[in-house]
């Protein structure tokens, strides 16, 4: 799921979504700074066409933040770092300020060390992790980021979700093509997809739910829904998820080493409570026990050039492949979105997620048609 090309999609204004997604924010008491990089950081994954991670994720740190759970006062600073690494502890604040700082403090250490690690713990959710990665894509540097979760998905075997439904992000610097950008989810489905399946009325793209009580794998999550009046994503099932192959299986533990097993101080996902209703109520502890995210600056034992013109070769090769009958034209992961980005496409958002947005606006006093003439103002 989160492909707009499958499900049913309605288009809007992105630069008005993120004025929207600002206000909002400040009506619920975000400082400046904070609100100014959350609504970037979701206003991206609206602009790279990931539906659960835009609009979709917003109402994830507008529930927190009326909660209380996250403290919308609390600013993210440096715990320990040393000439090659970064710690950020969150003080259960956005994940996006908190992964954006850590990612900021890596891009530096790596100008001079070649390489950089940075950790974040206690923060609340972050979004898409693709922002991150594009972030030092731009500097000319290679990235990867993730982070965990509460427990989404069942190891492998097994009828019990345990794992997260982590983010693996990955990208490389381009040069006359835009650059690689890998940006996954290492599971196959998790609970905005659920949503989306759910209120579209379709199956998912395989059988990733396990019913509790016979043990049998299903594609339709309509019978184990349980949908949470006014919200358009958080959402819980009664059936858990399960992996489709080994491969993810170990693809989801490698991102639980990085963000959970070496991150000092973080909080891993089998640690961390759920179902996603439990966070319905005030918690004082964040969402996210942690994250990761590596940086290097390939400059230091190659000309920074060469990189871009590597990966544009490995662009041109993928791109000029055979193609199977009836494809157009072959893409690269993040291709379509960077494309988008730049030329400041219209975004594509779901209409359940509308829905529950407007409602999100009411509740602050605001309303869609006043910010739209505020933004043309």
């Amino acid at each position: 799921m989160g492909d707009a090309a499958d499900v049913e999609t309605i288009t809007e204004d992105a630069d008005f979504l993120e004025h929207c997604y600002r206000r909002v924010l400040g009506e619920l008491g975000f400082s400046d700074d904070h609100a100014e990089v959350l609504a970037r950081c979701v206003s991206d994954g609206d602009r790279n066409g990931k539906l659960t991670q835009g609009l979709g994720v917003f109402e994830i740190p507008v529930l927190l933040a009326r909660t209380g759970t996250m403290d919308v006062a609390a600013t993210p600073e440096i715990a320990d770092e040393g000439p090659t690494w970064t710690v950020i502890e969150a003080n259960r604040s956005s994940g996006q300020w908190a992964v954006t700082m850590a990612m900021e403090a890596s891009i530096e250490k790596a100008r001079t060390h070649a390489m950089a690690i940075g950790f974040v713990r206690n923060f609340n959710d972050a979004g898409a992790f693709g922002t991150y990665v594009r972030m030092a894509a731009r500097e000319g540097m290679m990235a990867m980021a993730t982070n965990g979760s509460l427990p989404l998905v069942s190891p492998w075997g097994g009828m019990e979700n345990v794992l997260s439904g982590a983010p693996f992000a990955a990208a490389t610097p381009g040069g006359e093509h835009p650059p690689i950008v890998s940006d996954i989810q290492a599971v196959e489905v998790h609970d905005g997809d659920l949503s989306e399946a759910y209120f579209q009325g379709k199956k998912l793209k395989g059988e990733f739910l396990v019913d509790p009580n016979t043990g049998e794998l299903t594609d339709d999550p309509a019978p184990y829904f349980k949908h949470m009046e006014d919200y358009g994503r958080i959402s819980d099932c009664t059936a858990p998820t399960v992996f489709g192959t080994p491969r993810m299986y170990a693809l989801n533990l490698f991102t639980e080493m990085l963000s959970g097993i070496i991150n000092p101080g973080a909080r891993m996902s089998h640690e961390t409570p759920g179902p996603p209703s439990y966070w319905l109520e005030p918690r004082d502890e964040p969402l996210t026990g942690g994250a990761c995210v590596i940086v290097i600056d390939p400059s230091h034992w190659m000309p920074a050039e060469e990189v871009g013109a590597k990966s544009d070769r490995v662009v041109e090769a993928v791109k000029g492949a055979k193609k199977r009958p009836g494809v157009e034209e072959i893409y690269l992961p993040g291709e379509r979105g960077w494309r988008a980005m730049e030329a400041a496409e219209p975004v594509q958002i779901v209409p359940a997620h509308w829905e529950s947005f407007t409602q999100i606006l009411e509740s602050v006093g605001l309303s869609a048609d006043e910010l739209r003439a505020e933004l043309q103002k």
